[in-house]
């Protein structure tokens, strides 16, 4: 029986809806800094590739265990190839272009700083 709010659409009974899964992350590539590592995912996240950062010094075993910082770049491992192509192909390009990686991260932090700013209350 078709539904009388919305006739276009059909009345199927649908399972309860899956949740998304991207499977195990695995390290994909290492970042020297944060600033890298955040460059680093957001070209991945532009590129449609879920990405974390990881730092090897999180817990308390990593911070004996790794005295350097570190950021480790994790994704699925079904998109492990295409993150390596993209993430290495990146990195060259703020190794070759320090000033522009620079700019990068200072324009992605006021992005990020203006959407996180609340409304002004106009009274």
């Amino acid at each position: 029986m078709a539904d009388l709010l919305h006739p276009d659409e059909t009345n199927q009974e649908e399972g309860p809806e899956t949740p998304f899964d991207p499977g195990d992350f695995v390290v994909a590539l290492a970042a020297e800094d944060q600033m890298e590592a955040q460059l680093l995912v957001s070209a991945c996240e532009e590129a449609g590739i879920p990405a974390l950062v990881q730092s090897p010094r999180s817990g308390p075993v990593g911070t004996i265990a790794s005295p350097v910082d570190g950021f480790n770049i994790l994704v699925p491992r079904r998109e492990l190839e295409r993150a390596r192509v993209l993430l290495t192909e990146r990195k060259q390009a703020l190794e070759a272009d320090p000033d522009g990686a620079a700019r990068a991260a200072e324009e992605e932090e006021a992005e990020g700083e203006s959407s996180v700013q609340p409304e002004s209350n106009s009274r």
